[in-house]
């Protein structure tokens, strides 16, 4: 049993890196192990440019609080996260992002095409960790379940897409008028679909009973979609993320929350200022700029940070089911990282 006497340290984001970077030695040495030495560095550079490393510690806490130990959930975090970084570099090549942690996307770095054979090196690279996992054919499933998901809320990112894409699959299916309920929908697949694989995973790791995979599952679900919630708006109003600022709106992204909710409250002219630019063939710093400071003119952050307040709130509730230990306490105290962070 893991011991329970350490305290969480105040600032949780330092607690987060902290934790979930024990896991980068295993990525780096699957990925190692999988690659030629001429090609090790490209491999390796996606993961030596930051992030936080918030699904592995997901695993790692989830583990714990179910009663397992740390050390059993490191091949189950390091494959979280490779699953997610995986998913980085398709995003990053889907919608020709050029900046990623405040570096160079691997596809800015190295090109489109190794861009893609690194992304496929980490995709095949997964099985190996799965071998290594404690319950490896429940892992393969939730996490096999979890990479379909992703899959499909990126294709229904790209239909919220106003403009930018000339496939003809997009042309015929793109969403002009999405409600919340769509955003929502797409959000869950896309983002909170890893952070619940990645709870009941951890929780796997323990052994633990089928009621306790399920509730980390629905704790993870949630706290996945006010993760994503405060994403969207710190894209539009945050200031220090990492990323280019407002790159959803330079990607004509309709998808996006603080946008979704600040139509709620524009005078059509300002709506359509907003809707004509995401719909524009390129969208200029300036016209970004513009669309930014209309969503700021609206109430739309503070309604956005509501919205991510209630599900970390559902999602901590699911937390009751695991005995008190620092481990839960962390859990919660991750969750709220999530609605507080500033990047």
């Amino acid at each position: 049993m893991p011991t329970q006497g350490k305290q969480m340290t105040p600032d949780p984001l330092t607690r987060i890196v902290k934790m979930g970077r024990k896991v980068d030695p295993i990525i780096f040495e699957t990925l190692a192990q999988a690659s030629s030495s001429k090609f090790q560095s490209p491999v390796v550079y996606h993961f030596r440019t930051g992030g936080k490393r918030m699904r592995a510690t997901l695993v790692l806490l989830a583990c714990a609080a179910s009663g397992g130990i740390i050390e059993d959930a490191m091949n189950p975090a390091a494959l979280v996260e490779m699953i997610h970084n995986y998913s980085l570099v398709m995003d990053d090549l889907i919608d020709r992002g050029v900046v990623r942690r405040g570096k160079p996307t691997v596809r800015v770095k190295f090109g489109d095409s190794v861009a893609l054979l690194i992304a496929m090196l980490y995709r095949e690279s997964l099985d190996d960790l799965i071998e290594k996992c404690i319950s490896p054919t429940k892992t393969r499933k939730v996490a096999v379940q979890a990479m379909k998901d992703i899959i499909e809320g990126e294709r229904l990112d790209m239909m919220l897409e106003q403009a930018g894409r000339d496939d003809p699959y997009l042309k015929t299916q793109r969403v002009l008028n999405p409600n919340f309920e769509v955003y929502i929908d797409m959000i869950g697949r896309k983002t909170a679909a890893l952070f619940k694989a990645a709870s009941q995973i951890g929780a796997y790791s323990a052994r633990a009973n089928l009621r306790i995979v399920r509730s980390l599952g629905e704790f993870g679900w949630k706290a996945g979609l006010a993760f994503q919630v405060m994403d969207d708006v710190l894209d539009i109003c945050g200031n220090e993320t990492g990323k280019q600022i407002g790159k959803d709106i330079i990607e004509h992204k309709l998808g996006n929350a603080a946008i979704l909710m600040a139509l709620r409250y524009l005078p059509r002219g300002k709506k359509s200022e907003i809707l004509t630019t995401l719909r524009s063939e390129k969208v200029s710093q300036a016209m970004m700029m513009k669309v930014r400071r209309l969503v700021m003119e609206t109430p739309a952050e503070k309604d956005c940070r509501e919205i991510a307040e209630k599900y970390l709130h559902e999602a901590k509730a699911r937390l009751s089911v695991l005995g008190k230990s620092v481990y839960r306490d962390g859990l919660a105290t991750l969750s709220d990282a999530i609605v507080s962070r500033t990047f």
